[in-house]
């Protein structure tokens, strides 16, 4: 019998990003990564934690904007690392690259609920995991048991329990210069498959009504201002839905989305968010702050936008 070769991790050099990203948008980056294994993460960041060299970690590529000038350094890109284990009758462990749609049908076949509010989301664990992903009132910090995180400045990997990340609203206590997430472990509840896809179902539908699923977008743009007034809100009765910016604009569909209408930059669209801001301002006097993380070259004037 012919032993089955394991698959040579995937090396780009000035590899263009736009691709890899839910917005269609930026530049290239130095060199880029797509490691097949939790293992093989580990070594890459290791080996990159040892040298000088700047990197970033990129999941599936939602909720980030990357400059259309690229970026100078190394991006690993965790998406191959799809593994998922079922340690425990309500407990499941999934690579950093393990998509959450994904993961949530591979849950409900195996009669496990409490993921069902990640159907809609286009982000991996990983990214999940340091954004405290969430929707329909549910997020990761409800299920998240533990995590193993490689980090950059002892260049350990550590292990680390819910309480230790200090969940909060789209963030946690993890730093993605320093932490990377190699893996989680899920606590589950069981119940009925059928209901369980039920649920995901409903979820999907309303996603697909209220969202503009088939335009590319970053997901929501800007972070809930208090959990009784919404970005979307606010931004739909400050008429923000009649902002464009070149070729990026608000979705008519909800005003808390940005779509990339074809060739859009990077410049035209923090332009934009710095016109729905000013909107929001004007009309309510409240400031909001993009959920979006950003990569790459950005001038003064655009960072001013995150601030």
């Amino acid at each position: 019998m012919l032993e089955r070769k394991e698959r040579l991790m995937e090396e780009q050099l000035q590899a263009p990003l736009a691709r890899y990203t839910t917005l269609k948008i930026g530049g290239s980056a130095n060199r880029l990564l797509q490691p097949n294994s939790v293992a093989e993460l580990r070594d890459v960041m290791q080996s990159l934690s040892e040298s000088s060299t700047p990197w970033f970690i990129l999941g599936g590529g939602s909720n980030l904007l990357i400059s259309s000038k690229g970026y100078e350094g190394t991006v690993v890109r965790t998406t191959q690392i799809k593994s998922v284990e079922r340690l425990e009758d309500n407990l499941i462990e999934a690579g950093a690259g393990s998509r959450l749609p994904h993961l949530a049908r591979h849950a409900a076949q195996w009669g496990l609920c409490g993921l069902e509010f990640a159907a809609g989301i286009p982000g991996t664990v990983g990214g999940g995991v340091i954004m405290n992903a969430g929707a329909h009132g549910s997020s990761m910090s409800e299920i998240v048991e533990e995590i193993s995180v490689f980090d950059a400045k002892t260049q350990r990997v550590i292990t680390l329990k819910r309480d230790e990340l200090d969940f909060q609203y789209r963030r946690c206590a993890l730093d993605p210069a320093v932490h990377t997430v190699l893996s989680a472990k899920l606590r589950l509840k069981s119940d009925n498959p059928d209901e369980i896809e039920k649920r995901i179902k409903h979820n999907e539908d309303y996603r697909l009504r209220t969202q503009p699923i088939g335009t590319p977008n970053a997901g929501s743009t800007f972070k809930n201002p208090e959990p009784t007034r919404s970005a979307g809100m606010l931004l739909d009765q400050s008429g923000a839905k009649e902002l464009k910016e070149g070729q990026a604009a608000v979705s008519g569909l909800h005003a808390n989305f940005v779509v990339n209408l074809g060739g859009a930059s990077s410049e035209e669209v923090t332009a934009l968010l710095a016109k729905m801001q000013d909107k929001v301002f004007q009309k309510f006097g409240v400031r909001l702050h993009p959920e979006w993380k950003t990569l790459g070259e950005f001038s003064s004037d655009e960072i001013a936008v995150w601030k």
